[in-house]
């Protein structure tokens, strides 16, 4: 029933609320004024990923997939030459994910970079002055070269490849919609702060997938 999935829908709706808005300067900057700079920079990006991902596997896992078994059966069956190639693209999509994640530096993707030098400030020890996250450069390299969101490509093609059960396709919409939302946000947000060079960026490289003119030169 419709109603069943209300709750994932909701779920997924405070994720994505959290998601965009905690990366946001304006909230960052909100933030600074209650909990301090120094946990802002230092301890906010491991915050918010961890937060990210109990939303994800504790909450939207749990409320979709684990509570509604019924709609984890699929719709269709692929024959075997098309499940095959299905898969090859499934695993492409997990290697995009890892190549993207491995560029953007994970340990300070994941604020574990940040944390520590926190650590070490409390400790008395000196280090190095951090930036906030994804404020300090604009990399237009590598698998950035290729697509601005890669990360949110490599998802879509992910969720896209995925078993076609109706729990994978109420997903498919969620993650959908709030790929759109967030890399609209998040374009606004690079825009504000690399300005003119980021615009250059944005006119040559394609959000979600390359353009035709970036495959030729390949």
């Amino acid at each position: 029933m419709p109603s069943d999935y209300l709750p994932a829908i909701a779920a997924f709706a405070a994720f994505a609320l959290l998601h965009s808005v905690g990366a946001q300067e304006p909230f960052k900057h909100a933030l600074t004024r209650v909990a301090g700079e120094f946990f802002v920079v230092h301890f906010w990006r491991a915050t918010y990923c961890a937060l990210s991902i109990a939303a994800i596997y504790g909450g939207i896992a749990g409320l979709l997939w684990a509570a509604l078994p019924d709609g984890n059966e699929w719709l269709i069956a692929y024959p075997d030459w098309l499940w095959n190639l299905i898969t090859l693209v499934h695993l492409l999509s997990i290697g995009l994910l890892y190549v993207a994640f491995l560029q953007s530096d994970y340990l300070e993707f994941l604020g574990i970079r940040q944390a520590w030098h926190g650590l070490l400030g409390l400790a008395g020890r000196s280090r190095p002055p951090l930036a906030l996250f994804g404020s300090d450069r604009l990399v237009t390299d590598g698998i950035f070269g290729w697509v601005r969101h890669p990360m949110l490509a490599a998802g879509l093609l992910f969720v896209l490849t995925s078993g076609p059960s109706l729990n994978n396709l109420v997903y498919l919409g969620l993650y959908t919609t709030y790929m759109l939302a967030g890399a609209w946000y998040e374009e606004r947000r690079l825009v504000r702060i690399f300005g003119d060079a980021y615009l250059r960026y944005r006119e040559q490289v394609g959000a979600f997938f390359p353009r035709r003119s970036r495959l030729r030169e390949g």
